[in-house]
């Protein structure tokens, strides 16, 4: 009763104050989301002006030409042509101008990503530029491969979205094709021909070339099986029994669960090509040195089993 009685000789007040404190508490907030907005967008402004005046200043593109890995940078003799590509490509996509970016790719890029313009749309450029976005890049790797990190920002000053910190990372690859130089792109390094084969006990195992990407390798392979009997070219009793070794004797394990159990499967006298995926992250300067298959099943027979090493 004394606390009605208290609140009914003192409401004004009591409102009053009530009112006074939402009132602070609106403030507060409102200044702070006023304060951070200008803080992202100055942030913003910074960086569409370091990239104009970049764009106005990059007649050799020597910045974007510093190597983060390798060490060094692009020679000179490539840094205009390599950046102002990877540059152009960047800009089709930025623009929303996808059929014009597709025409920059390598013909192995759309054989094996996308072999489609409209596939290339749906896979790279929409996950990436359906919204207004900024990017960058810079060499990573000028070595043996001529590889650019780019990272791509949303533009908040057309957007409204993002804290100005996030980004998709991605990288190209300039590869010379037919006299010119195109693009790989979708974390495809290249392809490298292998053409490295081995025989023994009547079955032959020929690496015929290996798609290099960023994370990983997808070996092809073709398989040969001269005997009069079922062969199994990976029980999968282990998982370290199918894997390759790099030139500084590291080993990568294939990732044998992306395959049916049938891919390995090689009936008497049957010739199979197969696809195989290696956790083999690309290093500049490092190449494979061999294809290890060290639980090669004859006659179905897990226990009568070879090993063929395939030299490269």
């Amino acid at each position: 009763m004394n606390i009605i009685r208290y609140y009914n000789q003192n409401r004004i007040k009591i409102w009053l104050i009530i009112i006074a404190v939402v009132l602070i508490i609106f403030m507060v907030h409102t200044v702070n989301n006023i304060t951070k907005n200008k803080v992202q967008q100055e942030e913003e402004a910074r960086r569409q002006e370091t990239i104009t005046k970049s764009k106005s200043n990059e007649a050799d593109y020597t910045n974007e030409s510093q190597s983060i890995i390798s060490g060094g940078s692009v020679s000179d003799k490539y840094q205009k042509d390599f950046g102002k590509l990877v540059d152009q490509f960047l800009t089709f996509c930025k623009n929303h101008e996808p059929e014009q970016a597709y025409g920059l790719l390598t013909q192995d890029c759309k054989n094996i990503l996308y072999p489609t313009v409209e596939i290339f749309k749906n896979q790279y450029y929409a996950p990436k530029f359906s919204t207004e976005k900024l990017y960058n890049f810079q060499s990573w790797t000028a070595s043996d491969s001529y590889i650019y990190l780019v990272k791509i920002y949303d533009n908040m000053l057309a957007t409204g979205k993002g804290t100005g910190n996030e980004y998709i990372q991605e990288y190209v690859s300039v590869m010379r094709e037919n006299g010119t130089y195109k693009l790989n792109v979708g974390g495809l390094v290249g392809t490298h021909i292998r053409n490295a084969e081995t025989t023994k006990d009547n079955i032959t195992i020929k690496v015929e070339k290996s798609e290099v990407y960023m994370d990983y390798e997808i070996a092809n392979i073709v398989v040969k099986n001269e005997n009069p009997y079922v062969i199994v070219l990976d029980t999968r009793n282990e998982t370290d029994s199918t894997y390759l070794v790099n030139t500084n004797n590291i080993p990568f394990e294939a990732m044998l669960y992306e395959n049916d159990e049938d891919d390995f499967i090689i009936e008497p006298n049957q010739e199979k090509s197969i696809k195989i995926k290696f956790s083999n992250s690309y290093q500049s300067g490092t190449g494979v040195e061999k294809y290890v298959f060290s639980d090669i099943a004859l006659e179905g027979k897990q226990k009568n089993t070879r090993e063929i090493t395939v030299e490269v």
